[in-house]
């Protein structure tokens, strides 16, 4: 298979290049033929791509360990869903997933535009070509994931941080997002080389870009929820450069998505358009840089390699190329309106976007200022998540107050009665939060307020936001309810009018308004879901309580309102590794019910290389349905075997990971704890005594973060559903256009 998947991936490159090549002969001679000729080499890429990365999941199933990428990722004993997930667990299979997921796009792009679009379809299938080029030249060249050695008996084995559910589809999720931002860019970039630079291009890329945006945001909350169960810290989300790498594209796509409105109204911000756009399909590739490039320290050096110059050319390549582009067509993007107030839907769109790209500018600098100071000064600076946190979090803020005052304010200039009848109530009802907040923590607001004063007194610039930070998560709820009030508000005088004009009850009412408006209410509804998420990490960060302690079984430890006993632990041989499970039973208060039983492991992988240890291990695994004791031993027999040859051997046998254990209190007959989590991680358990050290965390609230990803997600399918007057929209657009050009 190794044979057969090289030759696969040279038949893609082949196919790519003409795809490249005969886009832009066609365009040159103005051939129909090599143009069709160029979009069946598009579809013969994505078959030959899809046939190589059969060819590598059959090694992986099949235990081919003469394959190199294999026997680094995987081992006999890895579990059926992590041999298959073990595809993108490296360098090569990542590259040829990307690959694939980018080929199977393509295909689509030019299957649904073969009778349409025809003019701009020879420079998008050129672009799109020349990227699935890139990608094939690094998998042939550079990182084939077909390499050969010699025969192995086993496999290293996936690295067992990655052996989690959520990790095999959080890849592939960040990977769809980054690699559909491409048809958008292509399609930009072919209304600039066509000067067909009206609104077809964004108009018939929408639903590319809403699920590029979709799938990245999806990438992230399952990557920070993966963190949260995985990593054993109590948190989800540490600024990380990786994190960051998919956070900045998803920050712009996100201005996009609301620019284009503007320019779809009122045909303005045409070069802001193509501009964020092209950004945001460099960002893309540069996450890939940093993730894979390894210049960065980060928790996914995992990943690392040296495919991070060809990535910094192409990069320099799409990005300075399509800038000159641009700027050689910036007369044929002139706006056809103008603001006209700062109070306007326009404005607040426009200042949206400044502090979206901000953001983004703001974590693209302080990502790479470790790199950039090593480069100058030789010292490598560590930007932790205190600076991050500092310099953002205001600005988020500011982001959810426009998410409510964009959808309702007046378009051109609001008037006084304008702001009275849409935001008078939503800010009574931020304000009466604020009210509310402020008095339940009196005296704590009270002493941030003296210490706030005092650095201002003193001129202390950094003192002063750092006192500030008390008060950010009473402005967060107050803010939210603000914007959870403007939503409010809408969909009651919406469904008041249906009622009147139609008769209709209350639900079909409601019903109907958003079901003939999918895309203004699937809006509406991701706005609420991000507004739940903002509540999840305001009341997570603000109210964490943490502590360690060391704990014999039958000993208690108290933290914050909750108690937990240590009832005891057992030990197993499954899989790959061997386990302590410990067990804890948890109280809330002085109720003599426990809320609930927590299992927490504590896991050791041995690596199968060491004939003593893989023996000793698989004696245990054998023992497992024998005599319980004689089970306990051997697996105690595998913890001595590794302590014997690490000191021997003077280095690590075994790889270490820990499956938390967290009780979620979901329940609405305590509406107090509603979304807490209750979080144990054994940093060491003894196998012999069972005496183990706990980190313990109560996380209020974290659960509306996934809560929020769950709405968001609802919101995003509603606006992207079919709509007849969205199709003829785009018809009549795409008419006016043929009759412009004509």
């Amino acid at each position: 298979m190794n044979l057969f998947g090289h030759f696969a991936l040279f038949l893609a490159l082949v196919a790519s290049v003409w795809a490249a090549v005969g886009s832009v002969l066609g365009i040159v001679a103005r051939g129909r033929g090599l143009q069709q000729s160029a979009e069946r080499a598009v579809l013969a890429t994505a078959t030959c791509t899809l046939l190589a990365m059969g060819a590598l999941w059959v090694a992986f199933l099949t235990d081919d360990f003469t394959n190199d990428y294999v026997y680094h990722y995987s081992s006999r004993a890895q579990a059926l869903p992590f041999k298959i997930g073990a595809l993108w667990g490296g360098q090569a299979g990542s590259l040829l997933l990307w690959a694939g997921i980018l080929t199977v796009m393509a295909s689509v792009m030019v299957l649904t535009n073969r009778r349409k679009n025809r003019v701009l379809m020879p420079w998008a299938t050129f672009v799109t070509g020349a990227t699935m080029a890139f990608f094939m030249i690094l998998l042939n060249f550079i990182e084939s994931p077909f390499v050969t050695g010699a025969a192995r008996p086993d496999g290293v084995g996936l690295n067992p941080q990655l052996k989690n559910f959520w990790m095999m589809i959080h890849p592939p999720s960040l990977y769809l997002g980054y690699v559909a931002f491409t048809i958008p860019f292509a399609f930009a970039i072919a209304s600039l080389a066509t000067r067909r630079t009206g609104d077809i291009w964004f108009r018939t890329t929408r639903r590319w870009t809403l699920f590029a945006w979709f799938f990245l945001g999806i990438g992230i909350l399952l990557g920070s929820y993966w963190a949260y169960v995985e990593l054993g810290w109590g948190g989800y989300w540490a600024w990380d450069p990786v994190e960051n790498a998919s956070l900045m594209p998803w920050l712009v796509g996100t201005a996009f998505l609301h620019s284009v409105m503007i320019q779809e109204k009122k045909g303005m911000l045409k070069i802001w358009n193509v501009a964020l756009i092209i950004l945001t399909f460099s960002l893309s590739i540069f996450g890939t840089f940093l993730t894979r490039s390894g210049v960065i320290s980060s928790v996914h050096a995992f990943a690392t390699s040296n495919i991070g110059p060809a990535f910094g050319i192409f990069l320099g390549i799409v990005f300075f190329s399509s800038l000159a582009l641009l700027i050689v067509r910036l007369d044929d993007l002139k706006s056809e309106g103008r603001l006209e107030s700062l109070l306007s839907r326009e404005s607040s769109f426009v200042f949206n976007n400044m502090i979206l790209v901000g953001i983004a500018a703001t974590v693209l600098f302080l990502t790479t200022f470790p790199m950039l100071s090593e480069a100058v000064t030789g010292r490598k600076v560590t930007m932790g998540p205190p600076i991050f946190n500092l310099v953002n979090i205001p600005w988020a803020i500011a982001l959810l107050f426009l998410v409510g005052v964009g959808p309702l304010i007046a378009w051109r200039k609001a008037t006084a009665s304008n702001l009275k009848r849409n935001f008078v109530w939503p800010a009574v009802a931020g304000a009466v939060t604020l009210v509310a907040l402020t008095l339940v923590d009196a005296r704590e607001y009270v002493d941030a307020l003296r210490r706030l004063g005092g650095s201002l007194a003193a001129f202390d610039v950094a003192g002063a936001f750092d006192h500030l930070k008390a008060f950010y998560p009473a402005i967060t709820f107050a803010t939210g309810m603000f914007v959870l009030g403007t939503v409010g508000l809408e969909l009651h005088r919406g469904v008041r009018a249906r009622r009147h004009q139609h008769g209709e009850s209350l639900p079909m009412a409601a019903a109907q308004l958003v079901w003939r408006n999918k895309r203004r209410w699937g809006g509406y509804i991701v706005h609420v879901g991000v507004v739940v998420v903002f509540f999840g990490i305001a009341g997570s960060s603000a109210y964490q309580k943490e502590g360690v302690r060391e704990l014999q079984p039958g000993e208690t430890f108290k933290i914050d309102d909750y108690a937990m006993r240590y009832d005891g632990y057992r030990l197993e041989a499954v899989d790959d590794h061997v386990g302590a499970i410990t067990e804890v039973t948890v109280w809330y208060k002085d109720d003599p019910v426990p809320v609930g039983r927590i299992l927490a492991e504590q896991r050791m992988h041995p690596n199968m290389l060491f004939g003593e240890l893989r023996q000793a291990f698989l004696l245990a695994k054998a023992s497992a349905f024998g005599d319980p004791e004689t089970y306990r031993r051997a697996v105690e027999n595998v913890y001595a075997v590794m302590q014997g040859l690490e000191g021997r051997a003077g280095r690590e046998v075994k790889t270490m990971s820990t499956e938390v254990g967290i009780h979620e209190s979901l329940s609405l007959a305590s509406p107090s704890r509603f979304g807490e989590d209750f979080y144990v991680m054994p940093l060491w358990v003894d196998p012999g005594t069972g005496r183990a050290n706990f980190r313990v965390f109560v996380n209020p609230m974290v659960n509306f973060l996934w809560i929020g990803g769950l709405i968001l997600i609802f919101g995003a399918h509603l606006s992207v559903f079919p709509d007849a007057r969205e199709r003829r929209r785009l018809e009549t657009a795409m008419l006016l256009e043929e009759r412009a050009a004509a």
